[in-house]
């Protein structure tokens, strides 16, 4: 009974191991795609960047793009807050 024991033991670290190690591939992926192409589509217009006003004859720009049709993306944002947060770390201070 005991043997059984330990043998369920293993497998569950295993599976947590094999777990973490998916996570991590998934985030390095997510990282990678975040700084081949920084910018995803904006939800709000759909990616084209305006709309249709009431009436149908005249066109608006999306507010939350500013009619570009693109948003930057979160990984992106956090790849360049942790950039700029090592430059500052690194140059030296003008006085």
């Amino acid at each position: 009974m005991q043997t059984l024991l330990l043998a369920s033991g293993d497998h569950a670290s295993n599976d947590t191991g094999s777990l973490i190690l998916l996570v991590l591939f998934a985030l390095v992926l997510y990282g990678a795609a975040c700084a081949i192409w920084p910018f995803r589509s904006c939800r709000t217009c759909g990616g084209s960047g305006r709309f249709r006003s009431p009436s149908g004859r005249a066109w608006r720009y999306c507010r939350r793009c500013n009619g570009t049709g693109a948003k930057l993306r979160l990984g992106r944002r956090i790849l360049t807050y942790l950039a700029n947060t090592r430059d500052r770390g690194t140059r030296g201070h003008r006085d």
